[in-house]
This record gives C-alpha cells, structure tokens and sequence, in this order.
C-alpha cells in the first residue's frame, strides 16, 4: 500500500510516471476501490436509514462506473493511436482516491461545501486527464473530450443503478430525485417498446 500512497502523491503534484509504474497486484487498486465505494456511502444520507443498502448500492455504482469508464477511455485512446502496454485501472483508481476527502466536506457550511465539492470534482478531472494524457502521450484535450463525453454515460449508469438499488429495498429515493432519475433512465427503458412499435408499424 505504500507504494499506493507514493505514487498518489506524486499525481498530486502532477508528477506522472510511465504507465507500467501503475500496474499494481489485482487486490490493491480493488481494495482501493471498495474502500473508496464505502466512504462514498457516508454522503448519501438522503436514500434512507439503511446503511447497509446504501453502501451496497454505491459499492455497486463506483465498480460499475470505473470499471465502465476504464474500459470507454481505453477504447478512446486506441482511436488515436495509443498502443496500450498494460491496464489504465489502477492509474484511474488512483487519480479518483480524492473521493476519502470529500464526506468532510459535509462538515462545512452548505455554501463553503458546494464550494469544495466542486474543487473536488475539477481536482480529480485535472489529475485524471493529466495523468491518462502522460501514460498515453495523447493530447489533454482530446483526454478531456474522453471525460466529458463519458459523464452521460456515468449519470445513467447512475440513474439504472440508483432504481435496481431502490427495487432491491437497499435504498430510498427521495420525491424530489424520482423525476430526474425517471427520466435519465427512460431512454434505456423506452428503447424495448419503441423498437416494437416500429416493427408492428
């Protein structure tokens, strides 16, 4: 694990090695990970009383999702050329371990903390996109583009997520989140009915 935090100090300070230096035994960045899901659990106090449920559910959602996007931005950077010599996982797992701070920020005024959330969020895209740019030597802007055009994909996967989680008892969705997730997941739910309103046309 030491090595873990070494090389996390050093993407902090954008000092970004080559990627097999980010090739990690299976169970580090997985343990990461599933820590990371755990805490993330703490700030979803709004989707019930239980705990139990709502960890599962953001276990379930930040594997999904990084899991999703290591696979998206890979696909991504092959398209410009980038021949990978190993796994972006654990380089990815890492750049996303800021997440350890961001409950704190729950501590603070609700103005302060929206404030910190998003310097959270801004941080952990500067160091992803700087490190995923190094590894691969493809230009920041077109990592940056990966990212954005990656986060529709993440709101849905959170969205079907948050709803498996709500029809398996593990969560509670507030009324005031039915509409939007309602709506984030219609298209993937719509698309079944569409397709056979066609075909009977």
């Amino acid at each position: 694990m030491h090595r873990l935090i070494d090389d996390l100090l050093g993407l902090l300070r954008f000092r970004v090695g080559p990627l097999e230096q980010y090739q990690y035994p299976r169970w580090m960045p997985a343990l990461l990970l599933t820590v990371l899901g755990l805490v993330a659990s703490g700030g979803t106090g709004e989707l019930g009383n239980n705990i139990a449920g709502r960890m599962l559910f953001m276990l379930l959602f930040t594997w999904l999702e990084t899991l999703l996007f290591t696979q998206f931005i890979t696909v991504w950077l092959r398209l410009a050329k980038w021949q990978p010599t190993g796994s972006l996982f654990g380089l990815i797992v890492l750049c996303n371990s800021l997440q350890f701070v961001e409950p704190l920020t729950s501590w603070l005024p609700d103005d302060a903390a929206l404030g910190a959330d998003l310097a959270l969020s801004l941080l952990t895209i500067a160091l992803m996109v700087n490190g995923l740019a190094v590894v691969s030597a493809v230009s920041r802007v077109r990592v940056l583009l990966g990212v954005m055009l990656f986060a529709p994909v993440a709101m849905l996967t959170l969205a079907m997520t948050l709803q498996l989680a709500a029809s398996m008892g593990w969560v509670t969705i507030p009324q005031d989140m039915l509409a939007p997730v309602g709506e984030a997941t219609a298209p993937a739910v719509d698309a079944p009915a569409a397709s056979k309103a066609g075909t009977d046309l």
